[in-house]
Parts: structure tokens; sequence; C-alpha cells
């Protein structure tokens, strides 16, 4: 038996080294070495190197707060990792004299050990800096929307004040501190505890991490849901007035209704919900000449009980024009057998001195209106003429009266002379009494 194991052992290696030869090749092909790129926000140890030296003093990063790096080894075994398999810290223990740090890179204990960190030089840079403390009141913020018919009433926290402390340069852009609650759906009272956010003057969340929100549990936010009513909008533009030889002959606003909210006491003895209306007077202007535009600030008159639940109308309110045009003066005949002769004595008859038929009549108002009155004043417009002071055959002025709209008025001094006889039984009547 050993004689036959020894025999040929020397070509019995050679075809062992072969074969293992051929299976790293083999591996080798199916298995090649690669290298992949990987990024992770590096942690920070040894903060407490600072606070030891002063405690009045503590850092901010400036930049390299993320790494990137580079591994190598095998695919099979590189395809599966990922940043959160290695160790990606700085020790602030070994900060320079410039504030900076170096970021090591370690594989984690189960990384295969076969895989290769490639050289990198990240580095962490921070800002050495004072610690100080603010307080800021803590805002409650809503997203969402309530069930139909209900809207976002009160709200309130717990603690409504609250101390943050951190790098003073990071403090001093601070803006606001916000709790971001849900309200979709609700149509009842809730509360909730949430942590606040802490926000820059830009707008974005501060996230440093040596920013510390003094809070030993969460904001308790209580929200109030509160019913909401529709009442339709009367602007009011009685005192309103068009300069001489102008007229106001259009007023429109926007919006026509609006959704009001309030706690279910003050709505129900609310007399404009219980109307369904409300009516506003928009301030006297004189003397317009012009179309002009306005705002009427709704929210400033509804009162401390009511509230609108349109937020730009708050901020905004109703928009209002009034439309100016200026007055032309128009003239066309009016037939004298067409104008009532008031007070007219049957036994005189009346005609024109000028011994025509028609009259010519001045009147001024928009264009618009006087095409109106152009195509009614055949028979709709009645023009009187007061004779009752004719008591007698001779020549007589009187003045011209007519029933227009209130944009036409007749142009001053419209006066017609006529001639007062006395009857002639063969020629009839030609006033009316």
């Amino acid at each position: 038996m050993k004689k036959k194991l020894t025999n040929n052992l020397g070509l019995k290696l050679a075809a062992l080294g072969l074969a293992v030869v051929i299976w790293l090749v083999i591996q080798s092909i199916a298995d090649p070495m690669t290298t992949k790129t990987l990024t992770q926000t590096v942690e920070i140890r040894n903060e407490d190197v600072l606070s030891q030296q002063d405690e009045n003093y503590t850092y901010s990063v400036v930049s390299g707060e993320t790494a990137r790096f580079t591994i190598s080894g095998k695919t099979s075994v590189i395809s599966r990792l990922t940043a959160s398999d290695f160790n990606v810290y700085a020790d602030l223990s070994k900060l320079s004299i410039v504030n900076a740090v170096p970021v090591e890179i370690t594989a984690k204990a189960y990384v295969d050990s076969s895989v290769e960190i490639l050289p990198q030089s990240n580095t962490l840079q921070i800002e050495v800096d004072e610690l100080t403390s603010i307080q800021k009141d803590v805002t409650v913020s809503t997203s969402g929307s309530p069930a139909e018919g209900y809207a976002v009433g009160n709200t309130s926290c717990e603690p409504s004040l609250v101390t943050i402390t951190g790098p003073k340069r990071i403090l001093e852009n601070a803006d606001r501190l916000v709790v971001s609650v849900n309200v979709n759906g609700r149509s009842t009272d809730f509360s909730e505890s949430i942590d606040p956010i802490l926000y820059d003057k830009n707008g974005d969340e501060i996230t440093a991490e040596t920013v510390h929100i003094e809070l030993e549990e969460p904001v308790l936010v209580t929200v109030e849901i509160w019913r909401t009513e529709t009442l339709d909008v009367r602007l009011d533009f009685s005192g309103v007035t068009a300069a001489d030889g102008y007229a106001i002959t259009n007023t429109a606003y926007s919006p026509q209704q609006i959704v009001v909210t309030g706690d279910d006491e003050d709505l129900d003895q609310s007399e404009a919900v219980s109307r369904g209306y409300v009516v506003f007077s928009v301030p006297g202007e004189s003397n317009l000449t012009e179309t002009t535009e306005g705002v009427f600030p709704i929210a400033d008159y509804l009162g401390d009980n009511l509230r609108l639940v349109d937020s730009d109308l708050r901020e905004s309110g109703i928009t209002y024009q009034i439309t100016v045009e200026e007055k032309v003066s128009a003239s066309w005949p009016v037939s004298f057998e067409n104008i009532q002769l008031v007070g007219s004595n049957p036994d005189f008859t009346y005609r024109l001195a000028s011994g025509q038929d028609s009259v010519s009549i001045t009147v001024t108002g928009t264009e618009a209106d006087l095409d109106s009155v152009r195509s009614s004043s055949s028979g709709t417009i009645q023009f009187s003429l007061d004779v009752s002071n004719c008591d007698e055959p001779g020549e007589y002025s009187a003045t011209v009266s007519a029933v227009l709209p209130d944009s036409i008025e007749l142009a001053p001094g419209q006066e017609i002379s006529i001639i007062v006889e006395e009857a002639n039984p063969s020629s009839g009547e030609t006033g009316e009494s």
C-alpha cells in the first residue's frame, strides 16, 4: 500500500500543484478583484477633550462631516459590503493646531480580512467656539387639512419656552424652534408629544450634534379643532363718490364668500353667523376721476371671536374695484307732442316759439347710459314742462324736466320758449291736463 502511494510521487505532486494553479486561475476569472467607493458620516470621538481644557468652549464642524473612501477585494466579498460595515471616525484628542483632525477608517470585526481599505486623506475641520445658551419660544406648525367643515383653532404647547446650548456661531444664526403636528382628517381636539426642530435664518434645519435642546421629554402639543361657517360678504360703497363730470359705473369685489371659524360658543353667539352674511363699508373716497382698486383688510374687522380660515386672505384681504367713467354730453330731438305739459289749461293751446315740431334735449352721462336713454327715448322716458304759471296768452320760458337713471342728468339751463294762445274751438286742444 505504501509502495503504491509513493509510486510516481513527483508526478503526483506536480499534478496537485497544477490543479491548485488551475483552481486559482478559475477563481480569479470567476471572482475577480474589484473596488467600491463608499460615503459615510464621520463619527466624532473624545468630544469631551475640549470641555476638559475649558468648559466654556465647544466646537462646530466646518467641513469634512462625511468621508469618501475606497475598498478593494474580491467581487463576491466587496459586493456585499456597505458603508455601515466600517468605522469612520475622527478622534478630537488628535486635534492639530489648525483645528483639523484626520479621519480614520477601519473595517468592523466581521469583515473579511482580505478586504483592503485604500489610502485616503479625509480630514475633519472644526471650529472651536464659545459655548453659549439661548432660549426660544416653541412655535406650533400644522400640516394637512382637518375634516370637512372643521379648521385648526388655538394651539398651545408645554413647555412653551426651551433652552438650547451649543456653539455661539451656530446659535447666533438660530431662528425658530418648531414642533410640527399633522391635523389631517381631525374633527376633535387632540394632544401629541413631539420633538422640536431648530431652524436657522435660511429655513434650514440645524442638525449639529453639538447643539443640544434642553428637554427631558418631547413637547406636549395641544390642538383645538373648530367647526367652520361660510358667510356671504357684502361691501358697502355708499361712502365713495365721483368727481364732478364723472360717474361710478360699477363696483366689484372678490371673494364674495368667506369661511370663518371659532369655538362653539363664539360661533353660536355671532350675529353674522346667525344671518349668514357680513357687511363692511369701504372707506370713503371722494372726487374719483379714474377706476380705482383697493384691498379691504377684512380680518381686522371680524372681531376677536371669529377667524378667517384662509391664511392668505388673513394676510391680504378682499380686493375690490370701483369703475369710474367720464361723463359726456349728447343731444337729440324730442317731439313736442311727447312732452307732458304739467298744469296746462284747456282754454289755451301751446306750441314751440321756434315754430318747430320738436326740441333738442341735452343730457350728460356715461356712453353706455346715454345709449340706453337713446334707445328708450321714444316713449319710456317721460319729459315734462311746467306751464302752470302760463295763465294768459303770450310767450313763456319753461324748464324741461325728466325722469332719468341716476347716472344721467339733464344739462343745466334746459329751457324751452313756448307760445300760449287762446284755444280755437275749430283746432282742438294740443295740451294735456
